[in-house]
């Protein structure tokens, strides 16, 4: 029978092995796998991945589309062109999470040009008592965002407290043992230390300190430490967000060894970037914060041993508008687009790690964890035809007006990347060729998890 498309002499990379050979793709899904591609079904549309690379598209675990009024469309055309084919969102809605989530669905299908999943955020003891219907929604976790709360709060958003995270935990940890395939998410600070070292850091008469400096690694550890054992005590699997500090991999193993189901996620930002570089005051502003290069090495090092799991962006865009003082500065950065290449450039080209590791902790660890593999994050015959073609020489000299994203600087610009997708396939359909977007909007779907016992 007939392909839709073949892919021949690619040099294949999976999780598991690296191959030389060709697919075939035929109505949205994988047809044929092959070493030899004359024994692949003729196609009219034969593209030739001769000396490049061909991987899962990646699934993107952490992903903000809707803050500081960015839109759909233009951010998962930076998915797109990062070589991002699913992104995960998280749906903020303290008055309603079902009816929330079946509204963002259907405004996302008008113009997302790359697939959706998501988790909620939880606010109150409604949204803990509505966990069972937002997993039958297809959503696989919750979220629970300790630091933002009293004046840190997210406009519009309320704050919560340890009884939340513990009633939520105990809920997630009661479906988990009815064998739901659950997790509940943690953003890892503790705002209370936070909120005293600001006071202090207020009074100095020099000004010129990092954001690092004064949301200190101490607020991560500490907060990390309180999630680990709350998880233990509640049999909640425990899924840590952006992971920062270098300490983590080694308490994230040493939980795992008691038992604790845990999974942790780290982002290229803290691979590469530090508080202490031109971009760290303002442009830089992430929560967590940047940290040091002792930070960097040692979550290359978590990545390469499997105490790491995940890599996601994280991409909460915002314009250099939102940043012009340093206390109100909105927290986020634009980071899907320049994901794949990052992890390319510094992780495999300067052997920090294997391209298999790479597809592992962007592509198949997040679909698995998620609740989407086979259909996502894997090469095999029945899978969605997600897929990214990359050149692991090209290089590319960073510009933000090259980017997609609806912002208006980059922490990378003027980087030399060495490394760059070339090609983008979404359910067989090829969404972005030499960095420009050929799906129109609306071509997005929403994937529900399988998280059923």
């Amino acid at each position: 029978m007939e392909a839709d498309t073949v892919i021949r002499d690619a040099t294949i990379v999976t999780h598991d092995r690296t191959f030389r050979g060709s697919i075939a793709i035929r109505n949205g899904k994988i047809s044929a796998i092959a070493e030899n591609s004359d024994s692949l079904p003729h196609s009219d549309n034969v593209v030739d991945g001769s000396g490049k690379h061909l991987i899962p598209g990646l699934v993107d675990a952490h992903m903000h589309l809707n803050l500081y009024e960015r839109n759909s469309k233009t951010e998962s055309e930076a998915s797109a062109a990062g070589g991002v084919t699913t992104i995960i969102h998280l749906l903020l809605a303290p008055d309603g999470l079902v009816p929330a989530a079946e509204k963002f669905v259907k405004e996302y299908e008008k113009a997302g040009v790359v697939d959706l999943n998501m988790t909620a955020a939880i606010f109150s003891e409604d949204d803990v008592a509505s966990i069972p219907d937002v997993v039958k929604f297809g959503m696989p976790a919750v979220k629970f965002l300790l630091p933002y709360r009293g004046g840190e709060s997210l406009e519009g958003l309320p704050g919560i407290d340890d009884g939340i995270l513990y009633l939520g935990l105990k809920k997630v940890g009661e479906l988990a043992a009815k064998g739901y395939k659950v997790f509940a998410r943690v953003h890892t600070e503790n705002i209370e230390i936070f909120e005293r070292r600001k006071h202090e850091f207020l009074k100095l008469k020099n000004q010129n300190f990092q954001w690092g400096d004064v949301r200190d690694k101490i607020c991560e550890l500490d907060s990390l430490a309180h999630c680990i054992q709350l998880a233990k005590m509640t049999n909640c699997p425990l899924y840590i967000v952006h992971m920062t500090v270098g300490e983590g991999p080694e308490m994230i193993a040493k939980a795992r060894g008691e038992g604790i189901k845990i999974t942790a996620e780290t982002c290229p930002q803290y691979l590469v970037l530090t508080k202490n570089e031109a971009y760290g005051r303002m442009l830089g502003k992430v929560n967590p914060p940047l940290r040091e290069k002792w930070d960097n090495e040692r979550l290359w090092e978590g990545l390469a041993n499997g105490s790491v799991s995940v890599v996601g962006s994280d991409h909460a865009p915002c314009k250099s508008v939102h940043k012009k003082e340093f206390w109100s500065a909105h927290p986020g950065m634009s980071a899907v687009e320049t994901m794949l290449p990052v992890m390319l450039s510094e992780g495999v080209n300067k052997g920090r790690l294997s391209f298999e590791r790479v597809v592992e902790t962007c592509c198949y660890n997040p679909a698995k964890i998620y609740g989407l593999a086979p259909r996502k994050g894997c090469i095999s015959v029945g899978s969605d035809a997600d897929l990214v073609l990359v050149d692991l020489k090209k290089k590319v000299k960073v510009k933000n007006e090259n980017l997609h994203s609806d912002v208006d600087y980059c922490v990378f610009e003027g980087w030399e990347m060495t490394g760059w997708p070339v090609a983008t396939w979404l359910r067989g359909e090829m969404i972005m060729k030499d960095n420009q977007i050929l799906a129109k909007p609306g071509y997005g779907r929403w994937i529900a998890s399988d998280v059923a016992p």
